[in-house]
This record gives structure tokens, sequence and C-alpha cells, in this order.
């Protein structure tokens, strides 16, 4: 993929079963990827072609975590090199595809053939938008990735130290959220624990108190983060605001049950959390975390480059506006807004693609009106 890679052969029986190759962020995380497979050999394309055992795996796009030429657009799993346990684990359960049958598929014949870049037919799409129906098959899609992959936990990186430092430290977690922009967010979920063992601690009062340290640990080599300069100012003034209004426990932020308005409204008090971020968090704590909100109502959505394209395209909303398509949200699902963001985002990084998006297997289906050149424009902000 571009460069020479780290790989990996994991044999069963004297047959080799899988293989592996060093990810993109693999300096930090020390993960591979390897192929996922569904039965009959063909590439698993989405979670429901994964078959079982794969429950607390990360499984991830293929060609998000290896962004390079001839890189394929299918889901594999990511995983430490020296996780010997998961590699077995992955080869037996490859092995035993072979012993699966294939799903059933209509005959070639029914059908006529499509260039995968060929435009899907008007037959197949609403001819209008339909907010409620779009809302509604957000939502299955919303609970099809929470069954998937449930026994694991929470994922945000695959590091398992890293990612039950974000899990069990509030201020870690903090840290994260501050730290995720223009990086993965996989590097992004392990900075926290990165930082702590080039410091020795994460404590805030030690933080707030350690500004060139956490300047020269963040711009050590490998550097923990693409802006090297802002995000330590940051997370030194987050430790400051910690320990002032929360007395040093970074857990009070949300350990009163507030609502999701108030949580939201306290997370963006702090530096490098805006709109986006905020909505973001609250819904990792209340969904993945299981903090406990009086108001999940006040949810929001985040205003992200994936989300807006799905809400688009799909006739949700006309405009690329934040307040805009909050409001559309709120409508169509008030008594939580933020259940709409994961499913929209997850759809809009696996096939409401920026060009060529794959409306044929997109969980949206006959609801979305694939009002493709809305979303074509939009940018990351």
């Amino acid at each position: 993929y571009g460069r020479p890679r780290v790989h990996a052969v994991t044999w069963l029986d004297r047959n080799v079963q899988v293989e592996g190759v060093e990810a993109d962020d693999y300096p930090t995380s020390q993960a591979l990827i390897s192929r996922l497979r569904r039965p009959g050999g063909k590439l698993a394309r989405w979670l429901d072609e994964v078959q079982r055992g794969y429950e607390g795996f990360a499984v991830v796009r293929h060609k998000v975590e290896i962004d390079a030429p001839h890189s394929p657009n299918c889901l594999a799993v990511k995983v430490r090199e020296d996780d010997l346990a998961s590699w077995a684990r992955h080869a037996w359960l490859r092995s035993q595809l072979s012993k699966m049958n294939p799903p059933a598929v209509p005959p070639l014949a029914a059908s006529p053939a499509r260039n995968p870049r060929t435009p899907p037919r008007p037959v197949d799409r609403s001819p209008v938008p339909n907010g409620r129906a779009v809302a509604a098959a957000l939502l299955r899609h919303a609970d099809a990735l929470a069954n998937q992959l449930t026994s694991g936990g929470a994922q945000f990186t695959p590091d398992p130290q890293a990612n039950q430092l974000v899990i069990d430290d509030p201020f870690a977690f903090l840290v994260a959220v501050i730290a995720d922009m223009g990086i993965k967010a996989e590097r992004a979920w392990a900075l926290p624990y990165e930082l702590r063992q080039r410091l020795g601690y994460l404590d805030p009062e030690r933080v707030a108190a350690s500004g060139n340290a956490v300047a020269q640990a963040v711009q050590a080599s490998p550097k923990l983060h693409r802006f090297t300069s802002l995000i330590p100012k940051w997370i030194v003034e987050a430790a400051r605001i910690v320990k002032v209004q929360y007395r040093g426990d970074a857990g009070r932020i949300r350990g009163d049950t507030p609502t999701a308005t108030e949580l939201r409204q306290r997370l963006e008090r702090f530096p490098g959390i805006g709109q986006k971020k905020a909505a973001m968090a609250v819904e990792i704590l209340e969904r993945d975390l299981k903090v406990p909100l009086q108001d999940p109502s006040g949810s929001d959505i985040a205003f992200d480059v994936h989300l807006r394209r799905v809400f688009l395209r799909s006739g949700i909303a006309e405009h690329d506006d934040v307040h805009e398509m909050a409001a559309a949200a709120k409508a169509l699902h008030p008594e939580r807004p933020g259940a709409l963001d994961l499913p929209a985002w997850d759809i809009g990084q696996r096939w409401c693609h920026p060009r060529d998006p794959d409306c044929e297997l997109c969980p949206l289906g006959l609801a979305c009106p694939r009002l493709v050149d809305r979303g074509s424009n939009v940018h990351g902000i």
C-alpha cells in the first residue's frame, strides 16, 4: 500500500489463515489491519456480513485505516501485533468460513448488470424527501450498530490499556475529546494514555502546573498530535478549569446527573471543545459509558462533515447550517435528537461518500431521495 509496512501471517494447522498489515497509525497504535470475509470467500463490506465470533474486536473500514493506493473498500479487524490470542481467534474464525454456506442471492439475470460508478436508477429512490422515513431508517441502523460487537464494550482505540483509561478516568476522557481533531480518532483517544506514559501522571492538579512538561511530552518524537503547540495549551487550561471549578475532579462535570443540555454547555466551556465535540461527547457518555442524564432530549447532533452530507442528501435539511440541522433532528426525534448522530455519521463514513456514494447498499434504502448533488461540496470544518 504505497510503502513497506509491517506484515504478519497467522498459521493454523500448517495453513495460512489470515494476514495483517500495519495501519497508518501503527507508530502509536502498534496495530495491524486484517481483512474480513464472509461465507463464500468474498470480502465483507458491512457489519451484517461479519460472522459471529468477532464480538469484542475492533471492526474498522480498511480504506480508512490504510489510506493508500489499492486499499480495498471492505471491513477489517484492527488488532495489536502482540495480541496473539486475538490473532489466533481471528485465524480460527476464518477457518470456519469454509464450513458455512454463502448467503443466497438472486440470479444475476434477474437484474441488469450495474457498474459500481453508475448512478442509481430513479425507481430505487423516494420521489420526494420524507424526513420521518429517513429518521426511522437512521434509528433502525442505530439499533443494528448497538447490536454489533456489544460484548467488547466501548472501543475508542485499539490499545486496551489506552481504551480502559478513557473509560475509567473522566479527565483522560476530557483530554481525548479535546485532542479529537485533525488526526484519526484512534490516535486522539490513545493520546491521554501516551501522555501519562511520558509524564508519569495525568491528574489535573499536576497537569495544570506542568505547562512546559506537557508541551515537551506532546512534541517529543513520535509526536502525539498534529497540532503540537495548540493541544498542550488546551490540555493545561482544561486541567486548570477542572482544578478551580470542579475541585480537581473531572468526574464532577457529569457526576450530578445533569441534563444533556447542561452537560453539553459545561463541556463547551473548555478550550478546544465546540458544538461538534460537545455533542459527540454527550452522546458517548450517555450511550456508551451509561452516564445517567436527567433529560436526554437536550442532546444534539455533532456538526460533522459525514452527518452533514447525509442530512443534505436525504432531505432532512436543505442548507448546510448547524442550527437548521439541529432543529431538524429535534423535530424528528424530540425525545433524544442525538440518537440520529451516530447512524448518520456511520452511513456518511461507509456508504454516503463525497463521490460515488454506494446508494444501492446504504441502510437508508428507499427512504432516501438521493439528492447527491446537495452533499458533494460539503467540506470539513
